[in-house]
């Protein structure tokens, strides 16, 4: 379905990467995969360009750790556009955070900022149905162990605090 879509962004090395990183206690690469989906479906019922939005969707969150809520989707835009993606593809990744980032102009653009929610929804319901099982709690060990850029609370409160310093 999707995958006719990104076969070449799922290979892609900044791609693969995401499934050691945690995102809602869950891999980011998860949290692509179902935003991808979720684009799929309402780019359908909302006459979008199904390619744009599956695209956008795939990779609307890689590098979102160099930004902050705001900036990270014109980070991954910027990165988008070094892989030689379409204007529409990554004016649709910059608006995704709406209303916390710049307004979306197209169809597309409001299908990924429509989908993200929607998937980060769903994300939040896995990872509190997983605490009742232990399987969240597992899931982010394991995640802990192998993302590179993850930081304990507390050192991430020193770090805050020495930075204001």
């Amino acid at each position: 379905m999707i995958h006719t879509f990104v076969t070449d962004l799922l290979d892609h090395p900044k791609v693969v990467e995401t499934q050691q990183h945690m995102h809602h206690s869950i891999s980011k690469h998860d949290h692509l995969a179902r935003t991808a989906r979720i684009s799929y479906k309402l780019a359908r019922l909302m006459r979008a360009d199904i390619r744009v939005c599956v695209r956008a969707a795939m990779i609307h969150d890689i590098d979102s750790r160099l930004g902050t809520l705001t900036t990270h989707g014109r980070i991954a835009a910027a990165w988008a556009a070094a892989q030689g993606e379409c204007d529409e593809v990554c004016h649709a990744i910059e608006t995704h955070m709406y209303p916390f980032g710049p307004k979306p102009r197209t169809r597309e653009a409001w299908v990924v900022s429509l989908a993200d929610k929607a998937a980060s929804i769903t994300d939040l319901t896995v990872m509190v149905s997983g605490m009742m099982t232990g399987r969240t709690w597992e899931r982010r060990r394991q995640l802990k162990l192998s993302d590179p850029h993850f930081v304990e609370r507390k050192l991430r409160r020193r770090r805050r605090r020495t930075r204001t310093i």
